[in-house]
C-alpha cells in the first residue's frame, strides 16, 4: 500500500506539466497493482503510461498473461523486444542490452505459459549473458530464475530445483522477498515434479505467507492452492448467494461468503452502501456526502474557494517549459523525429489550455472552490475507515472491497466481472 501511494503521488506530482515522464511513475503504479493481484487497476495505469508517450512493456503483457490471454501476451512481449521505444528518458537505460533485460525475464515467463520453450530457451540464455556482463548480483539472480523455469518446462526437475534454490539465495542477498518467494515457488514446483510432495508443500507454505506478508495477494492466493487450499481469499462470495450490506438502526448487518458480521453505525459504511448498491457506476463525493445528508458542513453551494486555480510558482514552471518545448521541438524536426514533435506538440497545447483555464477576463486570476476537495478528502477517509473495520470483523470481504473500491474526487465499485458479486441493501 505504502509503495502504490507513493506511485500514486508521483503521479499527481508530474501530471500538470504532461511530459513523457508522466508515463514513468504510471508504469512504476501499474507494477505495483499488478504485484498486489489488482489486475484490472494495473492494466489501466499501463494503458495511461502508453497513451503519454512511455512504454508499458513488459507490464502489460504480464497483465495479459494474468488474465489468461497467454497469446497476446506472447505477440505483445516479441513485438516490444523486437521493436523497441527510442523515447530518451533519464528514468529508463538506454537501448542496451541492460535495458532488454527486464523484456527477456518477462518472455521466459509468458513463452514457457505457452508451450513456446525454444524461445524461452533463447531469451533465457541472452537473459544470463547479460546479467554476466553487467556483473549484477540482482540481473543475475533473474536469470538463474529464468533457467530454472525453463528446465521446469522441459521436465527437469532436478536441474529446475538447482537453479531455483541458486536464484532464492541471491534474491536473498539483494533483499527482495517478492523474487525470493517466486523463487520459493519454483523450489516447490520442481520437488513437486520429483515426487518429493513433503517438501514441495514446505516450499508452497513458506511463499504464501510472505506473499501474504507483503501484500501480493494473487500470487498468495496461487499459493495456497499449490498446498492443497483451494479457497478464493480474494475474489469472496458467488452471486447466487445472499451477500447483505444493510443498516438496522445503530448497526449494520453485513453477510458474504456465508459470514455473518455486526458492525456499529459508521458514516463510510454509508458511502460504500450507495456503491455497492450501483457497481459501476462513477460517484462525484459531492454526490455522495449531499446524498447521504451525513456531513451539513460540506455544501455544493459553499462560496469560500481554495485560492487560485495555478499559484504563482506553478505559472512560472508552465511558462518556462513552453520555452524548453519550442526548443524540443526544433530539435525533433531537425532530426526527423516526427514522434518526438507530436508529442512536445500535444504537451505545448495542455500547457497552453491550462495558463488561459488558469485566468479570467482582464488577465485576473481564477480561483478554484473548496468543497470538491474538502469532500474528496473527507469521503476518502470515511470510507478507508469503514474498510479497515470491516477487514478486521471479515477479513475476506475486507479483500474484496480493497480490489473493488476506488476512491478519489469520483468513487465506484468495480467487483470482478468474471465473479460477479450480488448485494442486499
Amino acid at each position: 500500500m505504502e509503495a502504490e501511494q507513493e506511485a500514486l503521488l508521483a503521479c499527481e506530482e508530474l501530471r500538470p506539466y504532461l511530459r513523457r515522464e508522466f508515463g514513468w511513475p504510471l508504469t512504476e503504479l501499474g507494477r505495483i497493482r499488478l504485484r498486489r493481484g489488482d489486475i484490472q487497476s494495473a492494466e489501466a495505469a499501463f494503458l495511461a503510461a502508453h497513451e503519454a508517450g512511455w512504454d508499458p512493456q513488459p507490464g502489460l503483457a504480464l497483465v495479459h498473461l494474468a488474465q489468461g490471454d497467454v497469446g497476446l501476451a506472447a505477440a505483445s512481449i516479441r513485438d516490444a523486444l523486437n521493436r523497441p521505444g527510442n523515447v530518451p528518458s533519464k528514468e529508463v537505460p538506454p537501448n542496451t542490452e541492460l535495458r532488454r533485460a527486464p523484456l527477456l525475464e518477462a518472455q521466459v515467463e509468458i513463452e514457457v505459459a505457452a508451450g513456446n520453450l525454444d524461445a524461452a530457451r533463447a531469451a533465457a540464455e541472452q537473459l544470463s549473458r547479460i546479467g554476466a556482463s553487467f556483473e549484477s548480483k540482482a540481473l543475475a539472480a533473474s536469470a538463474t530464475l529464468a533457467r530454472g523455469r525453463v528446465r521446469l518446462g522441459e521436465g527437469d526437475g532436478a536441474s529446475a530445483r538447482r537453479e531455483f534454490e541458486a536464484a532464492a539465495q541471491l534474491w536473498n542477498e539483494v533483499g527482495a522477498p517478492y523474487e525470493t518467494a517466486m523463487a520459493r515457488m519454483g523450489i516447490g514446483e520442481a520437488c513437486r515434479a520429483e515426487g518429493n510432495e513433503a517438501l514441495a508443500l514446505l516450499e508452497f507454505r513458506a511463499a504464501r505467507t510472505v506473499f501474504e506478508q507483503i501484500g501480493a495477494k494473487l500470487e498468495a492466493v496461487r499459493a495456497a492452492q499449490a498446498c492443497g487450499d483451494g479457497r478464493r481469499h480474494d475474489i469472496g462470495a458467488r452471486a447466487d448467494q445472499d451477500n447483505v450490506f444493510r443498516r438496522e438502526g445503530d448497526y449494520w448487518s453485513v453477510v458474504f461468503g456465508e459470514h455473518t458480521v455486526r458492525l456499529r453505525d459508521l458514516k463510510g459504511l454509508h458511502y460504500l452502501a450507495r456503491l455497492l448498491g450501483d457497481p459501476g457506476r462513477e460517484f462525484h463525493v459531492l454526490d455522495l456526502v449531499v446524498g447521504d445528508r451525513v456531513d451539513p458542513d460540506l455544501r455544493l453551494s459553499d462560496g469560500l474557494d481554495s485560492g487560485e486555480l495555478l499559484d504563482a510558482q506553478a505559472k512560472e514552471s508552465y511558462r518556462r517549459r513552453l520555452g524548453e518545448i519550442e526548443t524540443d521541438i526544433e530539435e525533433a524536426r531537425a532530426m526527423g523525429d516526427s514522434e518526438r514533435a507530436a508529442q512536445s506538440d500535444a504537451e505545448r497545447d495542455f500547457i497552453v489550455r491550462e495558463l488561459s483555464r488558469a485566468f479570467g477576463l482582464g488577465g485576473r486570476t481564477r480561483r478554484a472552490g473548496s468543497a470538491s476537495e474538502r469532500a474528496r478528502v473527507s469521503v476518502t477517509r470515511a470510507v478507508r475507515q469503514a474498510m479497515a473495520r470491516i477487514e478486521e470483523h471479515h477479513s475476506p470481504l475486507g479483500e474484496h472491497l480493497d480490489r473493488a473500491i476506488r476512491t478519489g474526487t469520483y468513487c465506484v465499485y468495480l467487483p470482478d466481472p468474471r465473479v460477479p458479486v450480488a448485494w442486499h441493501l
